[in-house]
């Protein structure tokens, strides 16, 4: 069966292998083995004794208990479990775990990097063990520390991947200035200062923006099973229109919504998650994805409510205020289009593959995330006419 993509893609597609290496090679690894075979998820069984193998290698005398699987997730398996001492004393621990494909291909070994280099900044999930290559747990994983917290309220709605989750007056309020300060806090980390083997830096001018073009269109081109006029079009529209960046800087690549924790009695955020996007490049793009509308609400006005806390113009004068950063309007339009184009080809392509496919643990979930795809579609169209500014 072939894909979307030439026969030939190294002539046809010259911007193919034009991005990071490190991504290069891994979209390479999952473009090898599409359509090899089913996924079978994992039992608690046998993530036990995966686990106990693989803690014995990493001289652990320190023993998993209880494992069971933990929801949320719309690409990885979660499990937690007890790390039990000889005492009987124990922590809770959270095994994250690649299934052959999801909605999105990324790196535990490059998550777990950058989960390092921010641990003190912001608050994160503190990595223990990485499995990078799947060696004992059958497929790459990482261990972290548990963190508690909620990430939406207990007594609210949310819907799926933090889609649909409101706070309450007092809640937003508290949570806004942590959201933003966390975002600056992000984009002020010390590239030069942490080491991040696996990450690449673009060189000052388009090759920032050129980079993501290039490694969301080669997603499609692997991933794509029906022809999209308004994704063809939408990769045009990109690269005719690149931006310059001058000083990329870390970001998060997934900053929105259902991706952070607070507890509810203090309101203080204790953990931002999902951190396997993350990438070097222009912060518009970090900013810009928090404008997304799939990851909003709207007030009484109609108007929308980034992360269900603060209207776009408080949004963008906190940031700015915080980071010390300029938002140019039209960079950051332009990342929006970027951003609607990378969910699109997400929930379009990739996550249609894995649930056809049965390359992941949850193809139903899948299959059902594909629906927003029309509403991101209709962003896209709102923002190439101009109608959304």
């Amino acid at each position: 069966m072939t894909t979307l993509s030439a026969v030939n893609p190294a002539i046809d597609q010259p911007w193919r292998d034009q991005f990071e290496p490190f991504l290069v090679q891994l979209l390479d690894r999952k473009y090898a083995r599409q359509g090899k075979r089913r996924y079978v998820p994992r039992n608690a069984a046998e993530v036990a004794e995966r686990l106990d193998a693989f803690l014995r290698a990493q001289g652990e005398t320190r023993r998993a208990r209880n494992v069971r699987r933990m929801g949320g997730g719309a690409s990885k398996e979660q499990f937690c479990f007890d790390l039990e001492s000889a005492d009987g004393s124990s922590e809770l621990m959270v095994l994250r775990m690649d299934p052959l494909e999801g909605i999105v291909e990324t790196s535990r070994a490059r998550e777990a990097e950058v989960l390092d280099a921010i641990q003190g900044i912001v608050p994160a999930p503190r990595i223990a063990w990485v499995d990078p290559d799947g060696a004992y747990m059958g497929q790459p994983a990482m261990i972290a520390h548990f963190v508690g917290g909620v990430t939406k309220p207990t007594s609210g709605s949310g819907g799926p991947s933090g889609l649909g989750i409101r706070f309450d007056t007092k809640v937003g309020e508290a949570l806004t200035p942590q959201y933003v300060g966390n975002l600056a806090a992000v984009h002020a980390l010390d590239l030069a200062r942490h080491r991040l083997p696996s990450f690449d830096v673009p060189k000052p001018g388009t090759e920032t923006a050129a980079w993501q073009v290039n490694f969301w269109s080669r997603v499609l081109a692997d991933d794509g099973i029906d022809a999209s006029p308004i994704l063809h079009y939408t990769q045009y529209w990109l690269r005719q229109n690149l931006p310059v960046c001058e000083k990329p800087v870390l970001l998060h690549g997934d900053y929105r919504l259902g991706n952070f924790m607070y507890d509810e009695d203090s309101l203080q955020m204790t953990a931002i998650l999902d951190w396997e996007l993350s990438h070097i490049g222009d912060y518009h793009e970090d900013v810009s994805y928090s404008l997304e509308p799939l990851f909003c609400s709207k007030d009484a006005e109609g108007d929308y409510l980034v992360s269900s806390m603060m209207s776009v113009d408080r949004f963008l004068q906190l940031y700015t205020e915080m980071s010390g950063n300029v938002i140019d309007p039209a960079t950051l339009h332009w990342y929006r289009v970027l951003n609607s184009y990378k969910l699109a080809v997400m929930n379009l392509t990739s996550g249609i593959r894995a649930a056809r496919d049965g390359t992941n643990h949850q193809c139903a979930f899948l299959a059902f995330l594909s629906a927003s795809g029309t509403a991101i579609a209709a962003t896209l169209a709102k923002l190439l006419t101009g109608e959304i500014k």
